[in-house]
């Protein structure tokens, strides 16, 4: 399906001119093409995405937790819509919020999303800047965490858990926690995150961010403890791997 471009009137058409249908004949088969005046757009991949997302009620939920005043100008928009914006533009790889701005030319994005428009640079800024203590960010995030490990069905034999850490390149300006640290490019400036994931489901069910310079071993009793404590009760671990120091639980 292609866009449609109007007829010349005239005897001998003009070279942006088209036909509305036409075929392509090979030995065993012919193709049809026509031609729509409707807007066509590269998001199909984001599409699947935001349509799971909405039977989930997820726009609801981000909305109930997020810690900014509801704004009063005419022309605002809603703290929420600013969040489903940015989450757009990372499906979509972007990694600056000027890149995320860019998508303020689609028309489709926001019907895609479910918001009225794409904010810009300076409102996604000022948006991050309501993130502004641990406990605010806590008080925002852990229900969002809570829902997310409630999606999941009870398994009989229960979940395995891979306790694993990264290494997180950064480039740029000064980042807090950002340091120099062994990585496969040999001594460079990054973040070395511990991570905890549910292998039978590979979802990503805890992760902190450490400075580049952090051993393996760093902090990861306290963080799989911090884990275990939160986990819901429906949730069970069969096994514990990685390397890492070992670990001794009950199964419950």
């Amino acid at each position: 399906m292609l866009m449609k471009n109007s007829q010349s009137s005239d005897t001998r058409p003009n070279h942006q001119a088209v036909a509305s249908e036409f075929e392509i004949k090979t030995t065993t088969k012919a193709i049809a093409i026509r031609f729509t005046n409707q807007r066509l757009s590269a998001h199909a991949g984001s599409a699947t995405f935001w349509g799971w997302l909405r039977t989930h009620h997820w726009a609801e939920q981000l909305a109930g937790v997020l810690p900014h005043l509801l704004p009063r100008s005419n022309n605002h928009l809603l703290p929420v819509e600013k969040a489903l914006a940015f989450m757009h533009g990372l499906l979509c790889d972007a990694r600056k919020l000027t890149q995320v701005a860019y998508f303020r030319r689609d028309p489709v994005v926001p019907e895609l999303v479910g918001i009225r428009r794409v904010a810009s640079q300076s409102a996604l800024s000022r948006f991050f800047q309501g993130f502004w203590s641990a406990g605010t960010n806590l008080r925002c995030f852990r229900p969002l965490w809570y829902w997310a490990m409630n999606q999941l069905p009870s398994a009989k034999d229960g979940y395995t858990l891979d306790l694993d850490s990264t290494r997180l390149l950064h480039e740029g300006k000064d980042q807090q926690g950002v340091s120099v640290g062994y990585t496969k490019g040999g001594l460079k400036r990054c973040l070395h995150p511990l991570l905890a994931v549910l292998a039978d489901v590979r979802l990503v069910a805890q992760l902190w961010l450490r400075p580049g310079s952090a051993a393996c071993s760093t902090n990861a009793v306290a963080f799989f403890l911090e884990l275990w404590d939160n986990l819901p009760r429906h949730v069970r671990l069969r096994c514990v791997r990685g390397r890492m120091p070992v670990f001794a639980f009950r199964n419950c």
